[in-house]
């Protein structure tokens, strides 16, 4: 039987075949494949308890680091739709670009807080901000307005 390689087959088969090796590097911080899958699996959890589910967009701003990846693999595992944003463009056009999405929650590392917190208010669709890296302003409003 032939099946298609997926992005979300090759997890599931790495973990399964090479649980115990390490997957994922990401300066001091190392993963296996079974436990960057158990993280993964873990923020779609934490995503779906945001009340996402299939089809609902949840938007990055994030540049290539291990939560990126994690995106990669949480949020398609659970019917939703992933919208990675280039980290290197202003404020304007994250609102632009979260707005047009239809984006449901929106992710960003620490860097781009500053810039995310001043669009909130001109985002009344988005339900929940997530700060990626425990730094700096807390986002996630869970649904009250800024």
């Amino acid at each position: 039987m032939e099946v298609a390689l997926t992005p979300l087959e090759f997890m599931r088969r790495a973990r399964r075949l090479h649980g115990n090796r390490e997957a994922v590097v990401d300066g001091a911080e190392r993963w296996t494949y079974e436990a960057f899958g158990d993280r993964c699996d873990r923020w779609s959890s934490v995503l779906h308890e945001m009340g996402v589910g299939p089809g609902d967009r949840v938007a990055y701003i994030a540049p290539n680091s291990h939560a990126q990846l994690e995106a990669f693999y949480a949020v398609p595992q659970m019917g939703a739709v992933l919208v990675p944003l280039n980290f290197r463009l202003i404020a304007d056009d994250f609102k632009y670009l979260i707005q047009h999405s239809g984006a449901k929650v929106v992710c960003a590392s620490a860097d781009y807080l500053d810039a995310v917190d001043s669009i909130r208010a001109s985002l009344p669709d988005v339900t929940h901000f997530v700060a990626l890296d425990g730094g700096g302003v807390a986002l996630d409003r869970g649904g009250d307005k800024p």
